[in-house]
Formats: structure tokens, sequence, C-alpha cells
């Protein structure tokens, strides 16, 4: 897996980001807080939300406070096909070459787990999270899971657990299978008897259904005969019911007609009584009717009162409003005046806010400043030294190129002379004893010989000296190079540090034109003059609220002036409803409502004697009525007697008692014989189901033992399979676990020994019985010695488990593309610092991709890609450079 691109909304610190990703070393630099593992968390939650293990309402618990909706959206390359992974509160997406293949979180992190990375090799072995370095080597449990994952020994395991439990359900089986198989004489018994009880229950079922029918004829005649007897029986009884209750019903209805008749004689009593009263009634209704009318006009008392209290709450409301209505005037006065101050003030405040906003720029600027010229001193740098170390690097690009050519024309001059002297030694060999000159071919004496073969030797002498005067000036030349490539390899930091000079130059040139103390007491009287502005306004408006309330009161008093009216009216009015009655005053209708109240008293005792008398009438009419209704029910029911006394002689005749007992015990005696015969045959019916079944399952089981015979053989050869199978998994577990152990123990210890200066020669990794337990144990060897972690310094053990993490992903490398390490330097010093850089550089380019968080600016120098993280207010996210290389 190689990531490409993350985009981030409104995740933690970043509120928009886009981070793209090269293959080689990706640096991530900025300072504490600037949002850069926030990169990291991201990518790690686009591929994994949804694990059963990823925490539950992780989007919420990261959206950045205030903002819209978060969202995450990652793209990334595997196996030769582009991926985009899309997660937000509303959608999560997978597409694969840009076809949807999972619309789930939990699908999505599914597929992930399945066909990308397992999260724990991710989080064990991609994934090294800030804190994390020394935690692996310093709690043994952490260690010995990680190790576990890492070098695949867990899967081994699981293999040996399913292996176990195959066996143990195949033991199982054998078992129930040889069980079943001894049961075969058992089960041949058992149907031979079940065969020989079914053939009896047959014999026994034929016997009872003869019998049944049998008695079934007999049962039905007896039958028939009992019905006719009952049915007369039931007759006579209904009968002799229905006389006795037509006697009672005869002798009610004739007392009931002596209570109405006596009713009707007392009501007509009572209504002649009611007569006189009625009488006295009418006397009485004038007086009463006047009663009450002046009782209505007395009321009108209590509302005179009334009104004369509501007129003078009116007046009073009246003078007030007056009064609130005359400071109408004052007001327009100060509010014409408060404008022509709030006009004067704005103006002043508009000149002013252009001089505070120059101001707001000119901090700006001044912070610039400062940023600038800390970045500067953070690189040990001043303007000037910078721009001398920038001459200086030019020069030595010149230098450089002349060096490069004239280092080429010696190593020329020095491959001409090694070919001459070559040359001249293999003319020394054809030379010597021969007869002919190898050059020209002529005859030559031996004196001629010794002296071609001197001066040969002279010159093959004076070639090698001057073939080591080249190589001493080469070595030189060849120091100076790398001297210069030294002071070139600064060049880019040089011209990133050049770019913020510049920056500062001009931050400064633009805060002294801006003149930044003039600027700061404008700004000062600025505040001054938006809050006088401010309080202007306020009282202004004030005083606008006021008149328009004033406004409403003129309405008002105009209403309270037309109440008053209103109440003037109505007072004449109740005044003459008085003179109409004849009335000069109240008190004089007091005095003729006290004359008048004992006969009203006398009248409301008397007002229910008409509904009274009323009600009597029509009871005396109710009961009349209810007479007439009982003469004649008596009339029906003594003729409804008579006709049931004759039908019940009737009836009587031609039957007796004692023959209905006898048929009727007759039909029970035989009727329980034949349920009892059918009860029988029922059961034998079920008995012979039951055997016929039996027999079924027995033959079944024959059956399954003989097939029990063949599967126990295929049960036995699978155990001994699944045996070696185990076997074979626990020696490749031993074999692959001692094989990592040697491989991570030789990547971790080179480095270690790398990072410390040789100090430590290297790690032992073993594994230990402890207290009846396995465990792996890891040691330093330290001057020939093998020495605990303990052993170490805080600085030590940091390296240690950063050698012993990198070691863990290179073990990996090969099925693994990417590496990610989220601040790896925090507690290094300097010298280790260099180290990992070295490292970095060295072991890292073996995977393809990495990606490293970090706020030391010295791992740029190992970097191939520089994404730069800065933080005012949000996260913002821009590409440095390319790095060096």
């Amino acid at each position: 897996m190689r990531v490409r691109k993350i985009e981030i909304r409104n995740f933690r610190a970043h509120r928009k980001s886009v981070v793209e990703f090269a293959d080689g070393i990706n640096l991530i630099v900025g300072q504490n807080g600037a949002g850069k593992s926030s990169i990291l968390e991201a990518i790690f939650a686009s591929l994994y939300l949804g694990h059963p293990s990823f925490p539950k309402g992780y989007l919420k618990a990261n959206a950045r406070v205030g903002s819209g909706e978060l969202s995450l959206t990652l793209e990334f390359e595997h196996n030769g096909k582009s991926y985009r992974i899309t997660r937000t509160s509303q959608k999560n997406e997978l597409l694969e070459d840009g076809r949807p293949i999972a619309e789930k979180s939990s699908d999505i992190a599914r597929w992930v787990e399945r066909n990308v990375y397992p999260l724990q090799v991710y989080t064990n072995a991609l994934y090294i999270r800030q804190g994390e370095i020394e935690g692996i080597i310093t709690n043994r449990e952490i260690m010995e899971k990680v190790l576990r994952k890492v070098l695949g020994i867990e899967d081994y395991e699981n293999a040996e657990r399913n292996a176990m439990d195959v066996m143990r359900e195949l033991r199982r089986r054998k078992e129930s299978l040889k069980k079943l198989i001894e049961r075969e004489v058992e089960v041949k018994e058992n149907l031979r008897d079940a065969e020989k009880r079914f053939a009896e229950t047959l014999r026994r079922i034929s016997e009872l259904r003869g019998r049944e029918r049998a008695l079934s004829g007999e049962v039905e005649e007896l039958a028939r005969r009992y019905r006719e007897m009952k049915e007369k029986k039931d007759l006579i009884a209904t009968l002799e019911k229905r006389a006795a209750l037509l006697e009672k019903s005869l002798a009610s209805e004739r007392k009931l007609l002596g209570e109405h008749e006596k009713r009707i004689e007392e009501l007509g009593e009572e209504l002649k009584e009611l007569g006189g009263k009625l009488k006295r009634l009418d006397e009485l209704r004038p007086l009463a009717e006047e009663y009450v009318e002046l009782g209505r006009l007395l009321k009108l008392k209590d509302e005179l009162s009334r009104i004369e209290v509501q007129k003078s709450a009116l007046m009073e409301k009246l003078r007030s409003l007056e009064k609130e209505i005359s400071k109408k005037v004052e007001l327009g006065k100060k509010l014409d005046e408060l404008k022509k101050l709030e006009a004067e003030t704005r103006k002043e405040y508009e000149r002013l806010k252009e001089r505070h906003r120059l101001y707001q720029h000119a901090l700006t600027l001044l912070g610039e400043v400062e940023r600038y010229r800390k970045e500067l001193e953070r690189a040990g740098y001043t303007v000037e030294k910078l721009e001398k170390e920038l001459d200086e690097v030019g020069n030595s690009r010149e230098e450089l190129e002349m060096l490069r050519e004239e280092i080429s024309k010696v190593r020329e001059r020095i491959a001409s002379l090694s070919g001459k002297k070559t040359e001249l030694e293999a003319n020394m060999e054809r030379l010597e004893g021969a007869k002919v000159c190898p050059l020209c071919r002529r005859p030559i004496d031996e004196h001629e010989e010794g002296e071609i073969l001197e001066e040969y030797r002279a010159e093959i002498e004076r070639i090698d000296t001057e073939i080591t005067e080249l190589k001493r000036k080469l070595e030189k030349m060849g120091e100076r190079e790398a001297e210069l490539k030294r002071l070139l390899a600064r060049e880019p930091r040089l011209i990133r540090l050049k770019k913020t000079a510049d920056l500062l130059r001009e931050a400064e040139d633009k805060l002294n034109e801006l003149g930044l103390e003039e600027l700061e007491r404008d700004a000062e009287l600025f505040d001054e003059t938006r809050e006088k502005l401010i309080g202007l306004k306020k009282e202004i408006r004030s005083v606008r609220e006021r008149i328009e309330e004033l406004k409403n009161l003129e309405k008002e008093k105009k209403d309270v002036e037309a109440s008053l009216s209103a109440i003037e009216e109505k007072k004449g009015e109740l005044m003459k409803r008085l003179s109409d009655r004849g009335f000069q005053s109240f008190e004089e209708v007091e005095e003729r409502l006290k004359e008048l109240e004992k006969p009203y008293r006398e009248f409301l005792s008397l007002k229910d004697v008409p509904k009274r008398a009323a009600a009597i009438e029509k009871k005396l009419a109710f009961e009349r009525k209810k007479v007439e209704e009982a003469k004649n029910r008596i009339a029906e029911l003594e003729e409804e007697l008579e006709k049931a006394q004759k039908e019940l002689e009737e009836t009587r005749k031609g039957f007796s008692e004692e023959d209905f007992e006898r048929a009727e015990k007759e039909y029970m005696e035989k009727s329980k014989s034949l349920e009892r015969t059918r009860a029988e045959l029922e059961g034998t019916e079920k008995l012979r189901d039951e055997i016929t079944r039996l027999i079924e399952e027995l033959k079944g089981n024959l059956k399954e033992i003989e097939k029990a015979e063949s599967e126990l053989e295929l049960v036995e050869k699978a155990l001994a399979d699944m045996a070696a199978f185990r076997e074979k998994v626990a020696r490749l577990k031993t074999e692959e676990e001692l094989r990592g152990l040697e491989e991570v123990q030789k990547l971790a210890g080179e480095m270690f020994s790398e990072m410390t200066e040789g100090k430590y020669q290297g790690i032992k990794l073993r594994r230990e019985k402890k207290y009846g337990k396995e465990k792996i144990e890891l040691k330093v060897l330290y001057a020939g010695n093998e020495v605990g972690i303990d052993f170490l310094s805080g600085g030590e053990r940091i390296a240690l488990g950063l050698a012993f993490r990198l070691a863990l992903s290179l073990y990996k490398v090969g099925n693994l593309e990417l590496l990610i390490l989220d601040e790896p330097t925090p507690f290094l010093d300097e010298e280790r610092r260099k180290k990992l850089v070295e490292i970095i550089s060295g072991q890292l380019r073996r995977i393809p991709q990495v990606i490293i968080v970090s706020h030391d600016e010295e791992l740029k120098d190992a970097a191939d890609y520089v994404i730069r993280v800065t933080n005012a207010g949000e996260a913002k996210v821009e590409v440095e450079s390319l790095g060096a290389y």
C-alpha cells in the first residue's frame, strides 16, 4: 500500500487541508501542536473506522468545534489498483478504480483488514505512534505481543488450536460410532421381539372390532326406546312446571290489582288538599313580581357607586397624561443636539478607522519580522552572515567545476601512463632472448638487447614516479572536492533561509513606512471614539423611543376623555330609570322592599304547588291504566291455566315411571360395555402404531450401524492425518520464530550499534523459560557481555526502542510497502539524531514509502519530500521542498 493523498475537513486542528505524498521519504515538519500527527490519525481513521476494536463515537469526538461536517478522503494504491475511501457521519464509501465496492463503515474496515493490512500489523509494524517507541522494549507483554504478531507466531498457534479442535471432534465422533456399532446384537433382538408383538396386536384388534359391531346394534335399539320414554317424561315435567307457574302468576296479578286500586284512592285525597293552596298562590303572585322588579332596580345603586370610582380614577389619569405630554417639546430639542454630535463623532470615527486598519497591518508585519528573525537565529545566522555564505557557495560551484575538469585530466593521464607502462612491460618480455626486434623486426645482438631493456626500465621507473605524484595530487583534489560538495549540500537550506531574510527586510521596510508609534496613538483614540459613538447611538435611540411613548400618551388622553363622557351618560340613564318607577331615591325603594318581603316569602313556599298537583293527576292516570291492564292479564292467565291442566292429564295416560327406569338402566349398561370395548380397541391400535414405528426405527438403526462401520475407518484415517498436520505446524512455528528472531536481532543490533557509535555491539533475542512460562528475553551486548536494558540510559533506551521498531518494519519489508513514524526523535541527543538521519537515508530507503512526522528540522536532510504544517487558529499545509535528493 502506498498513500497518495488525504483530504481533511473539520478534523481536529484542520478545517480544510489536502496533503499529497510521494514515493520515498516523506517528512511532515512543524511546531508542536500544529496538527502534524492529526494527518497520520486521519489516514488511520480512514482505513479502520468501523473495525470492532476502533473506539465508538470517534468522528464526533474529533470533529472541529464550531465547524461544518467532518469528512476524510484517502487515496492510495495497492497491488496495481487505485482506491479511494470517503468517511463522514452520513456517508462511507470505498471505490476501486472508480467502482464502488463497499458502502458501510464496518464493510470498509473489514475489506482493509483482509486485503491490505490487518489492524494489528498496521499499528504494531507500520504505524509507530508518538511515545510508543520505548514501550516496546520496557514492557515485556507489549514486546511479546508485537513479536508474535509480526513474526506470524499467532497464525501458527491458531492453526494448532484449530487442528486440536478438529481432532477433539473426530475423537468424539469415533467414540460415538463405536458405541453405535456395539449395539448391533441388541438392536436385532429388539427387532424380533417387536415383530412378534406386532402379530399378536393385529389378532387382538380383529377380535375387538367384531365385538364392537355386535354391541353397537344392541345399543342403537335401546337408545331409540330410551329416547322416546325420556321425551314423554320431560314433557310431563314441563307441563307440571308450567301449570304451577301460571297459578303463581295469577295470585300475584290479583294482589297487584288490589294495590293499584288503593293507590288511586290515596292520590284523590291528596289532590283535593292542594286545591286551596293553588287559590292562595294566585293572590300572592302580583306582590312577588313587584318584589323581584324592585330588587333589580336596587342593584343599580352598586353600579352607580362603581361609576363614581371609575370617574375619579380617570380624572387622575387625565391630569398625569397632560403633565407627561408637556415634556415632548424639550425631548425634541435634545434629539436634534444629539444627532448633530453623532454626525461629528462619526466623521472622526471613519478617519480613525482607516488608521486602526493600518495599525493592525503594522502589528501583523511586526509579528512577521519577529518570526523571520527568530527563524534565522534558530538556524544560527544573521542576514550578513547568510549573504556571505551564499557568495562562498556560488564561488564553490565554479571551483568545483574547474576541479572536476582537472581531476578528469589527471585520471586520463594516469590511465595513459598505466597503458604505456603495460606496453613497455610486454615489450620487455618479448625482447628477452629474442634475435629480432619485436618492433622494427631487425636482427639485434646481446649488447643492444641489454641497452634496450635498460632504457625500458628507466622509462617504467619514470612512469611510476609520475603516477605516484598524480595519485597524491588526485587524493588532495578529492578531499577538496568532498569539502566543496559538503558546502554545496547546504545550498538548498541557505536558499530557503535567504528567502526568509528577504521577507524580513521587506517587512521591516514596510513597517518603517507606516510609522508605528503614531498609528498606535490613533488606534487607542479609535477605540475611545467607537465607544463614544456607540453611547450616542444608544442615547438617540432612547430619546426617540421616549418621544414615541409621548405620542402614544396623546392618543391615550383622548381615550380617557371619551371614557369620562361615556360614564356621565351612563349615570344619567341610571337616574332616569329610578324616576320612571316613581321613586326619588334608592332609600324609598328599600322601604317598599321591606313591606313586600313577607308576602314574597309565602309565595316562594307555595311556588311548587302547581307542579305537585300536575304530578298527582299524572300518577292517577297511570294507576287507572295499570288497573285495566291487571284485569286483562288475570283473565288471560285463568284461560291458559285451564288448557295446561287438560294437556297434562292427556300426557300422563300410558306412561309408567318403572318402565322408564328399567329402559334407562339397560341402555346405560350396554353403552358402558360398548365404550370399554372401543377404548380397548383404540389403545390396541395405538400400540400397533407404536410397534410399527419401533420396527422402522430399529431397521433404521441397523442401516446406521452399517454406515458407521464405513465412517469409522474414515475418521481413524482423518485423525492420523490431522495429528501429522499438527506436528508439522508446530515444527514450522518453531523454525519461523527462530528465523524471525535472528533476522530482527541482526537488523536491530546493527542499527543500535550504529546509533551508539559502537558502544554496544548488538542485541540478543531468545526464548527463555521462567516460572513455568516461556517468554522472549532481550539483552544488549556490551564489552563482550550480555546486559539488561536497565543498564541503558534514557536516551539509549529510546535509541534501542527505535532500532527495534525499525527492525520489525524492515523484517516485513518483503510484503510491506509503507512505514509511518510519528515524532521518532524527541528524546534523542544530537549525535543520535544524526545517526537516525543516516539510517533513514540508508536502511529505510529499502521501503518504497516512508512517512515521518517530526518538529526536528535536521530530518529534512534525509527527506525526498518535505511538507510543512503551521497553525494560526487552524492547521495549514504546504509543500516546502523536494528535499535533499
